[in-house]
């Protein structure tokens, strides 16, 4: 009897553990915070937009120019001119243009960057920025690497 007593006490205990005391916050993989949420989107937002940069292997070597393309992917209902700023490019290296823009219609901006012949050499990291006119801007990111003549 005493044996049968302790595991039933064990397994009311272990019971309530389980369920928990209900307070605190959801947390951990799968869990579902938007229950009785409509979360049917997917892709981009309406009215955002992400970046695609080169993928390929990025080289250029001093006193060259090559050109790389940058794309936009456009929500739904965003339609607005974008500007492309790139940071990090290393020292000896420019892009023409400077300040590109995706046009609302168009979905790649094509810059030309040139190497000049004491650029720096390596690996360097280039942080592409898109700024709307409205809204918050997106960022991506892509490696260049600098050879020696």
């Amino acid at each position: 009897m005493k044996r049968f007593l302790t595991a039933t006490i064990l397994v009311a205990a272990g019971s309530i553990g389980l369920v928990g005391c209900g307070s605190g916050s959801p947390g951990g993989p799968g869990v579902d915070t938007n229950k009785g949420k409509s979360n049917t989107q997917t892709g981009t937002d309406d009215q955002t937009f992400t970046l695609s940069v080169p993928s390929i292997q990025n080289r250029i070597k001093q006193g060259e120019t090559n050109q790389y393309t940058i794309g936009i992917n456009r929500g739904r209902n965003f339609d607005q001119d974008v500007t492309i700023k790139l940071e990090g490019l290393p020292k000896g290296v420019t892009a023409d243009p400077s300040m590109p823009v995706i046009k609302h219609g168009d979905k790649e901006v094509k810059i030309a960057m040139k190497a000049a012949n004491d650029a720096a050499l390596g690996e360097h990291t280039i942080k592409v920025i898109g700024h709307p006119a409205k809204g918050p801007d997106a960022t991506n990111q892509f490696t260049l690497h600098v050879d020696k003549k």
